[in-house]
């Protein structure tokens, strides 16, 4: 097992990205890392070799030329295959521009990327971070984050093309999209509208979607709250009420979880 590890110059305030630790792990049987309710953000390529991801009780195997994602606010759990162990690169940083690039490119959830088509942005972050550490949250950070989802949206999108939809799962979401602004349909009115039962409704939906359909709903609705908090003077406890939350701190907790920023703070931040 070894690995080689990069600090970054003192973050400014407020920034958009700060890079806490980055660099390369060339893994063995015994590599295992694991965050309760994370305070960071884990992006990392995979070289060669193959291991498991698990955020938040789902689990994928990233190998040999994929990207993988752990989330800031989850738990999460990663290790190395001992047979073909991992050689990986990565970058862990907070801030609140990684959940907003995922939002406007629609990939909030994502945590998989199978055959990510640009590792060369890796390396290279990794070579300017060695150079320039005084640049990492200000300049680094920023353009790598923005190129590498960019990337994924891109890489996300040739494989969708790939493989056709099932069409209950879309009739599904599509009928969740207009949900928002209501209370959170039971699992067996889900089950309803696609005339299946409760376990294939998730199995289907998950499998063509990667989370569950009450994750994709609540993923919306703190979607539509943002948009409140940033174009509309609506109250926080307003905005909890309009999307059906149970009550102010218990959607606070939510958008802080998805977001990585409190509510109040993303508002001031957006304005």
């Amino acid at each position: 097992m070894r690995e080689e590890f990069i600090f970054s110059g003192a973050s400014p305030v407020d920034s958009p990205v700060v890079i806490h630790l980055a660099g390369s792990s060339w893994c063995d049987g015994s590599y295992l890392i694991e965050r309760s309710s994370s305070d960071l953000w884990v992006i990392e390529f995979v070289e060669a070799g193959t291991g498991t991801l698990e955020v938040d009780g789902r689990t994928c195997h990233p190998s040999a030329g994929d990207l993988y994602l752990a989330p800031f606010g989850a738990c999460h759990r990663y290790y190395s295959s001992a047979e073909s162990p991992w050689i990986k690169h990565w970058i862990n940083f907070s801030g609140p521009l990684m959940p907003e690039l995922l939002r406007l490119f629609k990939l909030e959830g994502i945590i998989h990327v199978p055959g990510f088509s640009r590792p060369e942005l890796f390396k290279q972050a990794l070579h300017q971070l060695r150079l320039h550490p005084q640049e990492a949250h200000s300049r680094i950070g920023p353009e790598f984050l923005m190129a590498v989802v960019s990337t994924m949206a891109a890489d996300l999108r040739a494989a969708d093309h790939r493989h056709r939809k099932n069409p209950e799962a879309q009739e599904l979401r599509n009928w969740l999209d207009t949900q928002i602004f209501a209370p959170t349909p039971s699992l067996d009115e889900m089950a309803t509208k696609i005339s299946r039962s409760r376990g294939q409704t998730i199995r289907i939906f998950k499998s063509e979607y990667g989370e569950t359909p009450v994750q994709y709903l609540i993923g919306r609705k703190i979607e539509a709250a943002r948009e409140l908090l940033r174009g509309s003077p609506v109250a926080i406890k307003e905005i909890a009420d309009k999307l059906h939350f149970s009550d102010e701190y218990y959607f606070a907790s939510v958008f802080k979880r998805k977001t990585g920023i409190a509510p109040g703070r993303y508002r001031s931040w957006k304005n």
